[in-house]
């Protein structure tokens, strides 16, 4: 490994909680097909279910192994606030992982499973060996996976920014929100709307009157008032929010959160979940896509008075 690497800091989605947890469950999976392979070539290796001692002692090593990884990854989802992982560190931790994992292998066969032939360090070096091919193998497979999804958001993330500013999409001048029962409560001017705030039963808006940020609480669910307004410039960006396109400035990476920033100061940035980040990208999108199909049309279609010429000629 270069220098240069040593001191590089991994991606953020290799300390992703899913990421971390979903990585267990592979290697959970992986290891077994691996051992079923394995065992029957190996002779220090006892996996298998052809007697209730094997069985008894293949689902503990599995429960005690799973373990240390379930410990080790919240440690690892923990301390990345304390902890500037490069892949030095990032490496290092997975070794000691593998090492730990193969020493109480070693000591769990020497203490159930004598073998006069075999010693101590022969079964610690195989294990080791066996190990690490079937943690290095899903590690590999899902690093690559999740380095797609990264690069793919990341991506979209660009696209945006490029089509940012482009122009202004034509959406209703005038949303209509209604309570609970239906009934109309609130008519507000489109280019006022800036973000809205699911609260318990209620939903906060927030707009802009005469320059200054007011709010109205709204007896509604999120759901209804998500519904209701799928033709507008609003768009769900987290479970809590729903933000205008209009109103957006930028869309800022902090880590592994994104946080959409809008135009007035006064707001402080909006989360982003996952689950809700291709919608509202693909929201933009359109947003950004009908700007540019108007000034096309602008520049295409003839006036009125060159109309009226035409036709006198």
């Amino acid at each position: 490994m270069t220098k240069i690497y040593k001191n590089r800091e991994i991606p953020k989605f290799l300390l992703d909680k899913r990421y971390l947890f979903g990585s267990v469950v592979f290697i959970l999976t992986f290891s077994i097909l691996f051992m079923a392979i394995y065992a029957p070539f190996s002779n220090t290796a006892w996996f298998g279910v052809r007697s209730v001692m094997e069985l008894n002692m293949t689902i503990t090593f599995y429960i005690v192994a799973l373990a240390i990884m379930f410990i080790s990854k919240m440690l690892m989802n923990m301390y990345q606030k304390h902890i500037r992982f490069t892949y030095a560190k990032y490496i290092a931790w997975i070794v000691v992982e593998i090492l730990v994992i193969s020493i109480f292998y070693t000591h769990f066969t020497l203490l159930y499973m004598p073998m006069q032939e075999v010693d101590e360090i022969t079964i610690l070096m195989k294990a080791l060996g066996c190990i690490i091919l079937i943690m290095a193998i899903p590690y590999t497979m899902l690093t690559l996976y999740a380095a797609y999804r990264d690069k793919t958001e990341e991506l979209q993330m660009l696209q945006y920014e490029m089509s940012m500013g482009e122009g202004a999409v034509s959406y209703p001048s005038l949303v209509n929100l209604y309570d609970y029962n239906g009934t109309l409560k609130l008519t507000i001017n489109s280019d006022s709307l800036y973000y809205m705030e699911s609260q318990d039963n209620y939903v906060k808006i927030y707009y802009e009157n005469q320059g200054k940020l007011l709010s109205y609480m709204l007896r509604c669910r999120t759901k209804a008032i998500e519904e209701n307004l799928a033709e507008t410039s609003m768009v769900r960006c987290h479970r809590s929010y729903m933000v205008n396109v209009m109103k957006i400035n930028h869309i800022k990476k902090g880590g592994k959160a994104r946080y959409i920033v809008l135009t007035n100061d006064e707001i402080k940035p909006i989360p982003v979940s996952k689950s809700y980040f291709k919608n509202l990208i693909e929201k933009i999108d359109k947003y950004n896509n009908s700007a540019s199909s108007s000034a096309a049309a602008a520049v295409v279609a003839p006036s009125t008075d060159e109309v009226a010429l035409a036709d006198a000629e």
